[in-house]
């Protein structure tokens, strides 16, 4: 027989497969993207982190973020927000900005992502032109990082406390500073600080007063021009290129817009700026400035609307604004419920979020005088049928449809403890069931093995293998043995009899209790800590999404597998 060799192959560990990081690619600019080639562009950025990454395989890009017009000197900004939501999901592990001063200039916050948050998210941080990555710590050096952060909130400091001045300046002389020309002006192509009249849309605005001095709302006139197919002012500088971000090109027309055109004095030949006011180096937010402290400066261009349709126009919107004082005088008395769903509604067409919307109709011979109702109105609708098709769903149907869902969640989310320890007592229950019934079975072999041993004995005590005293004495004890298991036998039967109701009567109080449907009365905390998003597509389809939702499906799961699993160990 011939011989095994001893001689294996030797086995080499598996190489590790390299791991791909899901990059989120973070862009901002300060000012909006103007879209010169030479500048610092939306594209220009993104454009260098794709070649970044281009022969990287360890890359794949789930996102490009961009912050289009956004100041870097806090965090409060949509797409970054965006971003750092989709961290949290696990959709993104590597964010990739150009520069630490695009990621933002405050030194004291962009240190606590850098050094705390995207480290206990797992998060692998790169700026590009800083030579930066948090994976390589050759790269990660802590004080570099501190001093260019530092230098950023600095320099945005410094230019604010400089500019500032000098922008104030040039609106006391009548210089126009703004990004862009208010709708029906643009910039003079020889001095940007000096408006001329765009002839292209000036007819549109005096339409809009014409329109007003008729007597229309505002309401009626932004329809009347969507119905038209009249592009917005967004939409207008979308198309003539002054803005680049996509979702401006298809805002329509709003009351708010007309409120804006119809009050403002620029179109009787007024610069009128300094509505806002920030002053980054001071630490002072953009914040509203009372009207009686903004900068007038009387004849600055050429006027689109005459002095006196102008001076028209501002007495019927006094009237009106009058008027509708005067309605909300006379229903004062009329408390405002509390606005359970505010910031959670939103128009499952157009996106929007939908704005609460009081009704009051007075009775004049019953009680009580007046009945007060709210809906949910879409704001996008008002515009025009044509730019949303939803128009309202009544606030009681809708906080109806809630508090259902928010009770068939309740027995998880609140008994969710009790349900564990339940089922962990239904499982011990079964461990217990399992003892007993292998201690009856021994017991059974045990008594079986008795009765053949004395069946025995009698055939031998006929055959006189054995003395009739030794057979009494002998069949005394095999006697006394069968009892005893008898009586050990009932006993385990007993215990499993009684083991096997009391799982039963609990299996139907657990069972009774998550079916059982009881009244819920809504809260704002509730709303807030358990709905994250209401989207209305028509008043018969809702859709209601609950914060923590896969959380609990997976706690829910959890009790009731082993309460299953305990079930039919006791059947």
């Amino acid at each position: 027989m011939a011989r095994k060799s001893r001689i294996h192959e030797q086995a080499f560990p598996a190489q590790p497969h390299p791991r791909i990081y899901k990059a989120g690619l973070y862009v901002r600019l300060s000012v909006l993207d103007n879209g010169k080639a030479d500048s610092d562009t939306v594209q220009n950025q993104e454009r260098l982190l794709r070649a970044y990454i281009e022969s990287k395989p360890e890359f794949l890009i789930c996102a490009v973020y961009v912050d289009n017009g956004e100041t870097g000197v806090d965090f409060h900004r949509d797409a970054f927000e965006r971003l750092l939501e989709d961290v949290k999901r696990g959709k993104v592990d590597c964010i990739i900005v150009k520069d630490l001063s695009r990621f933002g200039r405050n030194y004291i916050e962009a240190g606590e992502y850098l050094e705390q948050i995207f480290p206990f998210l797992g998060v692998r941080f790169i700026a590009i032109n800083d030579r930066y990555d948090s994976a390589d710590p050759a790269s990660s050096d802590v004080l570099t990082m501190h001093l260019k952060n530092l230098v950023n909130a600095v320099y945005a400091s410094d230019i604010s406390r400089k500019i500032c001045p000098v922008l104030q300046a040039k609106q006391e002389r009548g210089e126009f500073i703004g990004a862009w020309a208010s709708y029906g002006y643009r910039k003079a192509d020889d001095n940007k600080h000096r408006l001329v009249v765009d002839h292209n849309v000036a007819h549109i605005v005096r339409d809009i007063f014409q329109w007003r001095l008729m007597r229309m709302s505002n309401q009626m006139i932004a329809r009347k021009l969507n119905e038209l197919g009249i592009p917005s002012p967004s939409q207008y500088r979308y198309e003539q290129g002054f803005l680049k971000e996509e979702r401006l090109k298809d805002l329509p027309w709003r009351a708010s817009t007309i409120k804006a055109i119809i009050h403002n004095e620029i179109y009787a030949g007024h610069m009128v700026q300094g509505k806002k006011r920030e002053a980054l180096w001071k630490g002072q937010k953009q914040s509203r400035v009372p009207k009686d402290q903004w900068v007038v400066v009387q004849n600055t261009h050429e006027a689109i609307i005459e002095q006196e349709t102008f001076a028209r126009v501002q007495q019927i919107n006094r009237q009106a604004n009058s008027d509708y004082h005067a309605k909300l005088e006379r229903f004062s008395e009329i408390p405002n419920s509390e606005n359970l769903l505010k910031g959670l509604v939103y128009c499952g067409s157009c996106g929007k979020n939908l704005v609460r919307h009081k009704n009051v109709r007075e009775h004049h011979h019953k009680e009580p005088k007046f009945h007060v109702w709210y809906n949910y109105v879409c704001p996008g609708h008002c515009g025009g049928p044509d730019a949303c098709p939803f128009t309202s769903v009544p606030e009681k149907d809708l906080l109806a449809v809630v508090a259902e869902v928010i009770c068939s969640q309740r027995a998880v989310a609140v008994t969710m403890e009790k349900l564990l320890q339940g089922a962990k007592r239904q499982s011990s229950a079964v461990m217990e069931r399992q003892r007993l019934e292998a201690n009856s079975r021994r017991t059974m072999d045990e008594l079986e093995g008795v009765l053949r041993y004395r069946e025995a004995l009698y055939e031998d005590y006929l055959e006189k293998l054995m003395t009739e005293q030794d057979y009494v004495y002998a069949a005394s004890r095999y006697q006394k043995k069968e009892d005893a298991l008898k009586r050990q036998l009932e006993q385990l039967k007993a215990g499993e009899s009684s083991l096997r109701e009391s799982a039963g009567e609990e299996n139907s109080q657990l069972a009774a209790f998550l079916q059982g449907q009881s009244k819920l009365s809504l809260t704002r905390a509730m709303t807030v800590e358990l709905v994250e998003r209401i989207t209305i597509y028509n008043r018969t389809t809702i859709q209601i999404k609950l914060r923590f939702q896969e959380e609990y499906r997976k706690l829910r799961e959890e009790p009731i597998l082993m309460l299953e699993a305990a079930v039919h160990g006791l059947q």
